[in-house]
């Protein structure tokens, strides 16, 4: 049974939580591919492409990111700049799936199959 956002303290949790790559991959296809690449161009909507995206923010940043990303970035500098930095002005939304820490452990680990060859 997945872990409750209010059982994981957000610190810890990434490295507490042992993820799934096919869970996550499935969650990628359903939600994500919506607005992000899963290689390095932008998206039409001015997403970011997620190849080696664990090369730019690691797991911790991504596991509180994709939690909220608004939130995220009233306490975070970099965060906050990623918000503001879409050209046309779209911000990514809190996606109530997020909620759940194992759902974020699994994406996470989806995204680091995203390497360069």
């Amino acid at each position: 049974m997945p872990l409750q956002a209010a059982e994981v303290d957000k610190t810890t949790a990434i490295k507490t939580i042992v993820g799934n790559v096919k869970h996550g991959e499935k969650i990628f296809k359903n939600i994500c591919i919506h607005c992000h690449r899963t290689d390095y161009e932008t998206s039409p909507v001015g997403a970011p492409g997620l190849r080696n995206v664990l090369d730019r923010h690691d797991e911790a940043w991504l596991f509180q990111w994709i939690a909220g990303p608004a939130e995220f970035a009233k306490k975070n500098e970099t965060a906050k700049a990623l918000t503001e930095s879409n050209p046309y002005g779209l911000v990514m939304p809190t996606i109530p799936e997020m909620a759940d820490p194992q759902n974020r452990r699994d994406v996470i680990e989806f995204l680091k199959t995203l390497k360069a060859k």
